[in-house]
């Protein structure tokens, strides 16, 4: 599949019902785009407008009439159904079925990861509630850059809940000892799965880190209302040190009888002053991290969350931080 089929909704003007909404061209068109979360949007008028959703008479089902060109520019006008044209574009075809059933049962949400290819047979039984999704024993494959976002989301967890449960991972990095993550998540991972997709973003090619305690500081729990995606030189940044701090505050050592600040800027260490007292060491030390964190603030707003800079404009550095 090539990327040229897939929209840049920044020379749209649409905006996104989520973070990771992506419109395929419809296969056979050259006008019409299909979501992931299933809009149809078109230009063939020049502007992109998305469609609104008709409905089949007798049911839910969303369909639109949409126009099919061949090579010699002539135009075919057809009635398709929304859960058609998502399947073929996003999910991967299942040799001897080639029907849709919609996972939750609303034939109106026809969005990629609520649609699976199934028999006639197969549809029966689910429609007749003789079988479930489950009795099937098979998982629909998507379409691979939809993998890749499913794989992103699996991985998120995986990391997540060996910082939290593994004692392994406790005895090398103490300062996950006592984190959770929330029941919501715990009880059904695919809540989790589902908040990845509707709240991570990019910002460039920077790594994104999933972060628990930026927006309240020493926060433990791993939640929708806690956790938020954050570059991960910002997250670098706050990182709480405990495990290198030693018997002085944050920032601080001893040398001889002085006390030494020093700041880890952009991979460096940089030594500031020598003081007489930790106290002293430390204050100036905070002086300067608050600032560094003020600047790496600035130079990401409007790029961040606005929740973000504002837990980054007011941060304080604590002596146990």
């Amino acid at each position: 599949m090539s990327d040229i089929n897939i929209l840049d909704l920044k020379k749209t003007g649409i905006e996104p019902l989520n973070q990771l909404e992506t419109f395929m061209l419809v296969e056979g068109t050259r006008h019409y785009y299909i979501s992931s979360e299933g809009r149809l949007v078109n230009n063939i008028k020049g502007n992109f407008y998305v469609h609104s959703d008709t409905f089949t008479s007798g049911n839910k089902k969303v369909h639109w009439k949409i126009y099919y060109e061949n090579d010699k520019n002539m135009r075919t006008q057809k009635d398709v159904k929304a859960e058609y044209l998502v399947a073929e574009a996003f999910l991967e075809k299942v040799p001897g079925r080639d029907l849709i059933y919609h996972i939750d049962g609303d034939d109106s949400n026809s969005k990629y990861n609520n649609l699976i290819y199934v028999s006639s047979w197969e549809l029966s039984e689910l429609k007749s509630k003789r079988k479930t999704i489950d009795d099937l024993n098979r998982i629909q494959e998507y379409i691979p850059f939809m993998n890749v976002n499913i794989m992103k989301a699996r991985r998120l967890w995986n990391d997540m809940n060996t910082r939290c449960y593994n004692r392994k991972l406790h005895r090398r990095s103490p300062k996950y000892i006592g984190c959770n993550i929330c029941e919501e998540w715990r009880e059904d991972k695919t809540r989790f799965y589902k908040w990845v997709e509707e709240n991570y973003y990019l910002i460039g090619d920077e790594q994104m880190d999933l972060d628990k305690d930026i927006l309240f500081k020493g926060n433990t729990v791993y939640s929708p209302d806690t956790c938020v995606f954050i570059p991960h030189c910002i997250n670098t940044l706050v990182l709480n040190n405990t495990a290198k701090r030693g018997d002085y505050p944050v920032g601080v050592y001893k040398k001889g009888k002085k006390y030494i600040s020093s700041l880890n800027v952009d991979g460096n260490n940089i030594r500031l002053h020598y003081w007489d007292t930790p106290e002293e060491a430390f204050a100036e030390y905070k002086r300067h991290k608050e600032a560094l964190i003020l600047v790496m603030a600035d130079k990401y707003k409007g790029k961040i969350l606005e929740k973000v800079y504002e837990a980054l404009v007011n941060w304080k550095i604590e002596t146990d931080d």
